[in-house]
């Protein structure tokens, strides 16, 4: 088994349940969840999600500390950890969860769980069942059986099996900080390449209002290119004046590094990359680094603090 690779086609065709889902208050899920795995006489419930396993009975445990990608919620406690970064199924994982399900271990998930339902309807038993959240809306059970298990390796085989050609990724990198790291490393996570754009000087002066204590364009880029170096992936770094920069034109781009703050950009991106005739850039969504309070990682704190 490879690492495998979400696209924007297979993430709108899993945002359909797979399995049954239950709607409804969290009193009525809870109440109507437990009815469900006592009438079909279910062996053992196996929760992916935080708010699963805070929330519902279960045998084993697989979350990531947080919900909605950005809140952190307690721990939980738990034996076995994996790494499994967003839009991804690690080559790693599978080992980890075929040792929880055999033993009954909660995981910790470094980086995102959403996508390892899969894997966990693949490595159960018959008669297992999954469950996982829909945000606003409920939780969804899959009952384990060689129906769901020829569905959950139909939808495998639908994930990209290699990394993508060139990845795009933009912002200030002011003050090259820990969430910034993150954020470039995870490019090569997914990519053989990067394209980088670097707001200029003169794009900050009109989106920022502390402008003035941010790093110079020639600082920035010196930082940017260091880190980009010390871990070996190759790159291109373009000054940009707007959100579009080299998006418009570079057929080879595959994909693009988002987070929830930025999405919208990369919608307008998409859409204007279909007007000028070029496939969309698949979206990858990073949370944000967040630090022992909870907050978000920022230049702009270390800013305010200069």
């Amino acid at each position: 088994m490879k690492t495998l690779y979400l696209t924007n086609d297979l993430r709108e065709e899993l945002k359909k349940p797979f399995g049954s889902p239950i709607f409804g208050k969290k009193t009525e899920i809870i109440r109507d969840f437990k009815k469900i795995i006592k009438n079909r006489k279910l062996k053992r419930i196996i929760c992916v999600g935080d708010y699963c396993s805070l929330t519902l009975p279960a045998d084993i445990k697989i979350f990531d500390g947080r919900i909605r990608r950005n809140k952190r919620v307690c721990t939980q406690e738990h034996f076995l950890s994996c790494k499994n970064p967003p839009a991804s199924i690690d080559v790693g994982v599978w080992r980890v969860l075929k040792k929880a399900l055999k033993n009954n271990e909660n995981v910790f998930v470094e980086g995102e769980e959403d996508l390892l339902v899969i894997p966990c309807v693949l490595l159960a038993q018959n008669r297992d069942g999954v469950v996982y959240g829909l945000p606003d809306r409920g939780v969804s059970l899959v009952e384990v059986s060689a129906k769901t298990k020829n569905k959950a390796w139909e939808i495998l085989g639908k994930f990209k099996k290699r990394k993508f050609k060139k990845i795009v990724f933009g912002g200030t990198f002011d003050r090259l900080h820990k969430g910034h790291r993150y954020f470039v490393l995870m490019a090569k996570y997914y990519a053989n390449e990067a394209t980088v754009g670097l707001c200029s000087d003169e794009m900050l002066k009109k989106t920022k209002k502390d402008y003035k204590k941010i790093q110079s364009f020639q600082e920035r880029k010196r930082s940017l290119e260091s880190y980009l170096k010390k871990i070996n992936l190759r790159y291109k770094i373009f000054r940009i004046d707007d959100i579009y920069g080299p998006t418009t034109g570079d057929k080879d781009i595959e994909a693009i590094l988002l987070t929830e703050e930025t999405f919208k950009n990369g919608v307008k991106i998409n859409e204007r990359r279909r007007k000028g005739g070029l496939a969309e850039l698949n979206y990858i969504i990073l949370p944000y680094i967040l630090d022992l309070k909870g907050r978000k990682i920022s230049s702009s704190t270390f800013r305010s603090s200069s």
